[in-house]
């Protein structure tokens, strides 16, 4: 039987389902809440008063509440910027519709910020953001994300057009893929400022580190501006997190349930507490030599339970204080979640006879359980200084801890011993362990001045580390036989491995802009210019030991039954932390734009030209014979950009713009080495990779029917030089 519960905590209301034998209630209370100009209110609350019944507005603006007993009742609809509305129903048996207009209430919402005559979080001002954006975007409203089953960034970016996901072996959704482009031509931004990734070879952004409840809204930019950073050929993805409401708020979502796999296969797990963050030799200096009692065993013992309900669970709560000139915001979340995966894998070879016909040499079929656990914390605080100044600090970490069991079964179909009608094969039982730490960390502060009645400046200074650990990555192999249809004792394998992987990425980035409107042609017209500098350092570490049996021939079942009895030897004690994949890596970026944007009749044209120097090199910690210890990329970029906009009438627009980006080359892969993984694929390094440079090209037919609505049909053309694949 597979149960959920369900508990939802929104602002001062608290709403209970409850479904109890020998009660019949047939009445049903439906209706639409819409404001003054007839435009869906998305997430308003509605309440029976005299009952515990209430429903929250979908994104049309519908609601409907259910199994109401025939009677009198107050009817209250609320909603943050509005007046209350409240009314009186009679309810007898069967179906009450009603329309509910809301009215702005200015006493209320205060400083609410409003754009156009959005109210911030709205899908009207998600839809407003869209129209008057200068480039081709999409935006998805902390509204949609509210009344959405997604619990974290990755799963909203599938709703978008033209975004699909990459997923990761459980299956959830974790990197954006834009416009079908490889995840390597996007960048990621909180509150508009780019962060590093925890990844430990590439610069995107596994976007399931982040909850969705923690965000206001989510800006999806598919072209750039001069004024953008230049390193995005398919696009990039703004997360502009919770700021402070115009009144006191407190919000609040917790789940629990549970992943129907685990109830059927139960979920496998293993002893984190035996696992040591640091190797042998981070322990007790670079020149010891490990021993067997160095390494336990005890994570390579695995066990199948029946998990504890899966949670999830956020809050957001602010207020505006001093008059309202200083806002705070504080937010938390935390998920603690089971999930299972079972899959196959297939490794073929190419023209093995001398054909080129493609041949299976084995298949793997895996079984996993991953215990997921998030972790999420922000703090956001903005002060108004008089009429024109404001301050928007920002801090945020950002945690993600993931806990890996996979058992694997590898079958060998190439060769004379491969002959299942007969019950003849040879297979391999392979268990493997991780335990993964990812963190983001990053503290921002930002101002906005009003120079002169023409002149604007905004600047940003940021500071972001992003780490990944991943400690004891553990595997042990057995291999086995069936020799007509009898299974054979297994042997103990040859080189079975453990591993320590820590790598870190410090930014340090500093933003000046400035828009001056000299009032020529019109008062519209604008001269926006400015520039960064941006100064990474990424640090990685990398050792791995390997074990062969002593003696070679263990039978499972007759030498050993269980792991702690098998004996192993060291092949490495000191590691290999000579290998090339111990290294430190640099970037300085410096940048500076100048743009212009136009207003004529129905016309709106910017224009603009970016300028982007970038040094990035690396040098190896144990220089090696045969690898370059050191290397050095040096070069400059010119990114110009164009966009025009033509509204029809006031709800339909056409847009077309060109800009050209590049695509540097991650830390990693431009390191000398190579690599024989413990995996399914080797790997090597190019210390000579160039960046890709994309000229990109959109066009794109806008109509919004309503405030929340939209209809969107676009083209896109990218021409790619030097594109960066894995070969």
């Amino acid at each position: 039987m597979k149960e959920f519960i369900f508990l939802n905590l929104r602002g001062l209301l608290v709403g209970f389902l409850f479904t109890i034998n020998g009660w019949t209630y047939a009445s049903v209370l439906t209706g639409y809440v819409v404001d003054e100009s007839n435009e869906p209110l998305v997430g308003a609350t509605v309440i029976l008063k005299e009952t515990n019944l209430a429903a929250i507005t979908g994104l049309d603006g519908s609601f409907q509440i259910r199994n109401i007993p025939a009677g009198t009742y107050t009817v209250e609809v609320r909603y943050i910027g509005y007046s209350a509305f409240k009314e009186e129903i009679s309810i007898g048996d069967g179906r009450l519709a009603l329309q509910v207009i809301l009215e702005l209430d200015m006493n209320q919402i205060g400083e609410v910020v409003i754009t156009g005559n959005a109210i911030r979080g709205s899908e009207s001002q998600a839809r407003m953001i869209e129209r008057n954006a200068l480039n081709t975007m999409n935006v998805v409203s902390a509204r949609s994300i509210e009344l959405s089953p997604d619990v974290t960034v990755a799963e909203i970016i599938q709703r978008i057009s033209g975004l699909s996901v990459e997923r990761n072996s459980s299956g959830e959704a974790q990197h954006a893929i834009v416009r079908g482009m490889n995840k390597r031509y996007n960048y990621t931004l909180v509150n508009g400022i780019k962060i590093p990734s925890p990844d430990d070879r590439n610069r995107y952004v596994p976007l399931d580190i982040f909850p969705a409840q923690l965000m206001e809204r989510l800006e999806v930019s598919k072209s750039l501006t001069a004024e953008m950073e230049g390193d995005a050929i398919g696009g990039g993805m703004n997360m502009v997190m919770k700021r402070a409401p115009d009144q006191f708020e407190f919000n609040g979502d917790f789940q629990l349930g549970y992943s129907q796999i685990n109830l059927e296969r139960g979920f496998w797990q293993y002893d984190r507490s035996v696992v040591d963050k640091r190797s042998p030799q981070q322990r007790f200096g670079s020149d010891y030599s490990a021993e067997i009692e160095d390494f336990s065993t005890a994570n390579l013992v695995t066990e199948n339970v029946t998990p504890i309900p899966d949670f999830l669970g956020s809050f957001t709560i602010g207020d505006r204080l001093l008059d309202s000139r200083l806002g705070v915001m504080f937010g938390a979340s935390f998920q603690n979640t089971h999930r299972g995966a079972n899959s196959d894998w297939y490794d073929v070879t190419l023209g093995r006879t001398g054909s080129q016909r493609v041949a299976l040499d084995d298949f793997q079929e895996r079984e996993s359980s991953t215990l997921q656990q998030r972790y999420a914390g922000h703090l956001r605080v903005d002060y108004q200084l008089g009429n024109n100044n404001n301050l928007d600090l920002y801090i945020g970490r950002y945690q993600f801890n993931s806990f890996l069991s996979r058992e694997i079964t590898e079958t060998t179909v190439d060769g004379r011993n491969f002959d299942p009608e007969n019950g003849n094969l040879l297979f391999k039982n392979q268990l493997r362990t991780r335990s993964t730490f990812q963190t983001i960390s990053t503290a921002s502060l930002q101002g906005s001045h009003h120079l002169s009645p023409a002149l604007k400046t905004h600047w940003s200074a940021a500071y972001s580390l992003a780490e990944n650990e991943r400690p004891d990555n553990a595997s042990f192999t057995i291999i086995r036989e069936l020799r007509n249809f009898e299974n054979i004792p297994g042997l103990v394998d040859r080189r079975n491995t453990r591993r320590w992987e820590n790598h870190s990425d410090r930014d340090i980035s500093l933003y000046l802009n400035f828009s001056y409107k000299p009032a020529i042609i019109n008062e519209r017209t604008e001269i926006r210019f400015g520039g960064l500098f941006r100064d990474r350092e990424r640090e990685s570490y990398f050792n791995r030991y390997t074990f062969d049996p002593v003696p070679l021939t263990q039978q499972m079942g007759i030498d050993w039954n269980t792991l702690d009895e098998v004996t192993f030897r060291v092949n490495n004690p000191r590691g290999n932390t000579s290998d090339p994949l111990n290294f430190d890596s640099y970037e300085q970026i410096g940048a500076a734009y100048l743009m212009g944007l136009l207003y004529v009749s129905n016309m709106e044209v910017s224009f603009g030209i970016r300028g982007e120097k970038t040094v990035q090199g690396y040098f190896s910690k144990v220089p090696l014979e045969g690898f370059r210890p050191r290397a050095e990329q040096d070069y400059f970029d010119l990114l110009p950009s164009a966009g025009i906009k033509y509204s029809l009438n006031n709800k339909t627009a056409i847009r077309a713009s060109y800009y050209r980006a590049i695509n540097r080359p991650g830390f990693f892969e431009i390191v000398d080495y190579v690599l024989l993984q413990d995996e399914d694929f080797n790997e090597a390094g190019n210390p000579n990779l160039k960046r890709a440079i994309g000229d990109n090209f959109d066009l794109r037919f806008e109509h919004f029917p309503r405030a929340n609505e939209q209809i969107l049909v676009g083209l896109f053309y990218k021409n790619i030089n030097d594109p960066i694949e894995t070969v």
